[in-house]
């Protein structure tokens, strides 16, 4: 299983969705928000509201997936006379430079098909300055977010179009996904379960509603804000003369974004030959009371808010729209092969380094020192065995000089020596298997380090061993006996009577020991 991280960076909230992925598709763990500041430089508000994002809960995740905030972002449809990917990969940077106000080497771009066939291939391009993603990949890394994907904000919702019900429209028509932003507008056009055909991203959404708003009532931006998100309506929502002036200043806001959206359908009608029968709008202004119906209304298109899939309605919940951008960039890292949008800015210089790029940079140095470490260990096998050689030549000798001496000949082969030495018609067959002085060393070696005792009147022959013992107490002398019944010629360990010293300082006793080892009682063959 793998966690991913979905990140929207929106420019009022951002959103955080992290998934778990299985073999069954992926699960919606945690969804977290932040408010970002609305004063000051967008990289400064970003970096302000990552803290507070992070304190919400944990964002641990295998990878981290983001799109491109702002409006920068310019997306390019360009046709090719062919489809093999690696002419599209060698020709795309002359076609891309051809259409940039700006030189190309300030630029990084990606792409992705949104139809092959013989004919050749229509590409979705997306092109951003240096200078706009240097600085949010900084402030993500700083955080310890570097997201392994930087993706396009319309583009990324291929995925949601695979959950878009294929009855919704008619067999031939596009469902469009508007995302309304705080400022900025993200739009992909595909059919139902398809790539998508068409996406672009403009300025517009919630911010100038709210600006809109404090104009008409001469009141302060927050203030604003505050009226929109708890009383704002348009459409039929519209109740009392105070909410149909609210709604008036909303529909003058909103005038450039239907502009844009009415040459966006147009330009993929004409593009496409095939018309949008649905728009699903998304985002935190799609929460405006009445905006799907209006929008429906001055389109002349079916329009309806996106519900995100049930099994994430009890994490994220219900009426969440804001979140369908982070659940669709978590799902962008979660979903592979050709449901997954090629799309990600994360190349050439930008390109994601993860643990095993590192490693592949240190490669050379790696080699080299697996070379130097394979010599050594070839080095130090040669003189292991150069030693080892002459080791058993010494040994040889010995064993030879040996069984000369007792054998009357040399044999350097231990195992013929040995049955040689036991055998009953050689010299040391009768060279008994135990001596006085052998039990008199086991005798001493198994008495307990720690103990202090005195033996005195030892008598030792080969089958009993009597002596007289002294130590400290009768606690002292029960261990030895236990002792000396461990070693396993010492067949019984017989205790006289235990007597005191005159200062009753020490203990002694007469041991009577039988000594008998198990190859005494072996059948001999």
């Amino acid at each position: 299983m793998a966690r991913v991280l979905g990140l929207d960076l929106g420019s009022h909230t951002l959103k955080a969705v992290v998934v778990e992925t299985t073999y069954r598709g992926a699960t919606v763990k945690s969804y977290f928000t932040a408010p970002v500041p609305q004063d000051g430089e967008r990289i400064d508000r970003l970096k302000a509201a990552l803290p507070r994002l992070l304190e919400q809960g944990s964002l641990a995740a295998d990878q981290v997936v983001i799109s491109l905030p702002g409006t920068t972002l310019t997306t390019h449809p360009i046709s090719l006379p062919f489809s093999d990917p690696k002419k599209i990969e060698s020709t795309l940077a002359f076609e891309v430079e051809s259409q940039l106000p700006y030189d190309l080497g300030d630029a990084v771009f990606d792409h992705q098909v949104s139809l092959a066939d013989e004919k050749g291939a229509q590409l979705l391009v997306g092109v951003a300055k240096k200078n706009e993603l240097a600085p949010v990949l900084a402030a993500l890394h700083e955080m310890k977010l570097d997201p392994r994907v930087v993706t396009h904000a319309g583009l990324v919702y291929q995925n949601l179009l695979a959950t878009v019900s294929p009855t919704l429209v008619e067999p031939e028509q596009a469902v469009a996904i508007l995302d309304l932003g705080h400022e900025r507008c993200s739009m992909a056009i595909g059919r139902p379960g398809g790539p998508v055909e068409a996406a672009r991203t403009f300025a517009g959404g919630g911010w100038s509603l709210t600006k809109a708003l404090s104009n008409e009532f001469k009141i302060g931006l927050a203030d604003a804000q505050a009226w929109k998100e708890e009383h704002g309506a348009v459409g039929t929502e519209v109740v009392g003369a105070e909410a149909e002036r609210a709604a008036g200043a909303f529909m003058r806001a909103l005038q450039p974004v239907l502009r844009d959206l009415r040459s966006t359908l147009k330009s993929y009608n004409a593009r496409s030959r095939r018309q949008v029968g649905l728009l699903l709008i998304c985002g935190g202004t799609a929460k405006l009371r009445g905006l799907a119906e209006q929008l429906g209304r001055d389109l002349n298109l079916p329009t309806k808010v996106l519900e995100l899939p049930v099994e994430t309605r009890e994490i994220i919940g219900l009426n969440h729209p804001e979140a369908a951008q982070a659940w669709a960039l978590a799902l962008r890292g979660s979903v592979s092969g050709a449901k997954a949008p090629r799309f990600n800015l994360r190349r050439g210089e930008f390109a994601f380094k993860s643990d095993f790029d590192f490693a592949s940079d240190k490669f050379g140095q790696i080699a080299a020192f697996a070379v130097v470490l394979f010599v050594l260990l070839i080095a130090s096998g040669i003189v292991r065995n150069s030693v080892l050689e002459r080791r058993e030549k010494q040994i040889d000798a010995v064993l030879g000089d040996i069984t000369q001496r007792i054998l009357g000949k040399p044999e350097k082969d231990f195992t013929i020596a040995l049955s040689l030495l036991k055998g009953q018609e050689s010299p040391a067959a009768g060279i008994p298997p135990r001596s006085a002085a052998n039990l008199l060393a086991e005798l001493t070696s198994h008495v307990p380090p720690e103990m202090n005792v005195t033996f005195d009147q030892v008598v030792i022959d080969l089958e009993r061993i009597s002596l007289r013992c002294e130590t400290e107490n009768s606690k002292n002398l029960e261990d030895l006996i236990a002792a000396l019944k461990t070693f396993k010629c010492f067949k019984e360990v017989n205790e006289g009577r235990v007597e005191k010293s005159k200062d009753g300082s020490k203990v002694s006793s007469r041991l009577d020991i039988q000594v008998e080892c198990p190859t005494d009682t072996e059948p001999k063959g």
